[in-house]
């Protein structure tokens, strides 16, 4: 159990709001490819198939394979369920989101000598959802407010005065709204109102909203129809927001404080974009078996996260105290690690096709950096990239798709694994598996398609980071998708 609290305020810390740190990079580098309906339905597994608009995004090289003109267009529906248990008590919670999954265009044009085609892409392709609800019904009988009593009293104590200035996101939230108070008789220590209370009720609520995206150019050809080439270049963008509630209320019959309950409130924000270049290649091998390879250099972001804290509490005649921190605003890049993608696909003639995707990302290599484009306050952060050489691993990734046809339908299933990036010393398992199946119908001028994915994956989710208090949470992401494409 403590290594598992030991990641959580590794990961995350005591107080979201009010810094960057390792979990930023690891959300961010953490890529699962979505898209159209068709390379969703086969697990993302395309990197030697080609052909695809939602494969460039893996292989640049299947640009080449295209033989017509493609545009098409996707929108999806994502529904996050979550599962938190705590002190005996189970609480489901789930979050609705709709998007569009995959917009592109594809122009194939025929070449001259060996090079019997060219062609050049732009789109936009899914790559991570962060919609998520997540509730917790826990007690305790160690109130949170030791954070701040901990921090005031470090080192000798803390003059009142300069409270507001030393702990501008943290302690002086709970002093202004008379959580903690000076001890009598010594003026630099401090103490809080729910020191001697027990069997505390906390009821936490984590809401996150958002996705990332890629919007990608690319170019590539078909030389001898036996290599197919391409490149691009991505220009990825975020938007993520996180919303969190925690509240203690002391037990109806407790008689050690004055105060009812207390509410935290964290908000953040975070808003970026970045570009990374990709490079692959398909090589025909035989007619029924072709070979993929694909790099993909880090992506350097340029983020900003806007942040403000609000607490509020409540006295057992009725009195309310509320406070809230000015509004916070940071910018910092992040760098991702590189992923090195190999491919192999079957072609069963006009019957199916089956392909295999394995995928090697080195998450110890992600960094955070201080954006010193108006100017640097001096922080490197030093620590938090220790931490992610220290605690992040390589990992790898496997994507299995298959495809059947009965013309003009097609039938399609798929799987995905996403390794776990952090070291497994820690007992907690952050890998994710993802079983998909879909439904298409194929005409020479257009194309129809239906995808459903299913996430199974686990969280260990805070109650109270500072004093490693946690909730299990099964976490269930559902996915579905709609392409309708035209080929000309």
């Amino acid at each position: 159990m403590k290594k598992i609290a030991a990641i959580v305020s590794v990961l995350i810390g005591v107080n979201y709001a009010s810094a960057q740190n390792e979990f930023d990079a690891l959300r961010y580098s953490n890529v699962e490819f979505f898209g159209d309906a068709r390379f969703n339905a086969m697990g993302g597994s395309f990197g030697a198939l080609g052909a695809n608009m939602s494969s460039i995004s893996v292989n640049p090289g299947g640009i080449g394979v295209y033989k017509s003109s493609d545009i098409s267009f996707t929108p999806a529906f994502f529904y996050n369920y979550s599962e938190s248990k705590a002190d005996g008590n189970t609480v489901s919670d789930g979050r609705l989101n709709f998007h569009f999954s995959n917009v592109g265009f594809v122009g194939n044009f025929n070449s001259s000598g060996n090079w019997e085609s060219l062609s050049f892409g732009m789109g936009y392709n899914r790559t991570g959802n962060y919609s998520s609800s997540i509730s917790i019904n826990s007690k305790t009988d160690n109130t949170s407010l030791i954070q701040y009593t901990d921090e005031l009293n470090a080192n000798g104590g803390t003059y009142d005065a300069d409270i507001e200035y030393l702990y501008p996101f943290s302690s002086n939230l709970a002093y202004q709204t008379y959580l903690v108070n000076p001890i009598i008789g010594d003026s630099l220590q401090y103490d809080n109102v729910f020191k001697d209370s027990k069997n505390i009720n906390q009821v936490t609520s984590y809401e996150t909203k958002g996705g990332s995206g890629e919007m990608f150019f690319a170019f590539g050809g078909n030389y001898n129809d036996k290599l197919f080439i391409g490149g691009s270049m991505g220009i990825p963008t975020v938007r993520y927001v996180y919303d969190r509630n925690y509240t203690e209320t002391v037990a109806d019959n407790d008689t050690m404080s004055q105060f009812k309950s207390f509410s935290v409130h964290d908000y953040v924000k975070t808003t970026g974009a970045g570009f990374n270049f990709k490079l692959g290649m398909i090589y025909k091998v035989h007619d029924w078996v072709r070979l993929g390879v694909a790099f993909h250099t880090p992506t350097i972001y340029g983020m900003s996260d806007s942040y403000e804290t609000s607490m509020s509490s409540q006295m057992k005649d009725g009195t309310k105290f509320d406070y809230t921190t000015p509004f916070g605003q940071y910018d910092y890049m992040v760098t991702t690690p590189y992923r090195m993608i190999s491919s192999i696909a079957f072609i069963m003639g006009s019957h199916g096709v089956i392909n295999a995707d394995y995928e090697i990302v080195d998450y110890s290599t992600a960094r955070l950096k201080r954006d010193i484009s108006y100017g640097s306050d001096g922080y490197n952060f030093s620590m938090e990239n220790d931490n992610i050489r220290n605690n992040f691993v390589m990992t790898q990734n496997v994507r299995v798709g298959t495809e059947w046809r009965v013309d003009p339908f097609r039938i399609r299933a798929g799987y995905r694994y996403q390794g776990d990036p952090i070291k497994n010393s820690f007992n907690a398992d952050y890998s994710s598996s993802t079983y998909s199946l879909g439904f298409g119908i194929k005409e020479e001028e257009y194309y129809f398609d239906i995808a459903y994915a299913l996430k199974m994956y686990q969280n260990q989710t805070i109650i109270d980071g500072y004093l490693g208090d946690f909730a299990v949470t099964e976490m269930r992401d559902h996915y579905l998708t709609f392409t309708l494409g035209f080929r000309f």
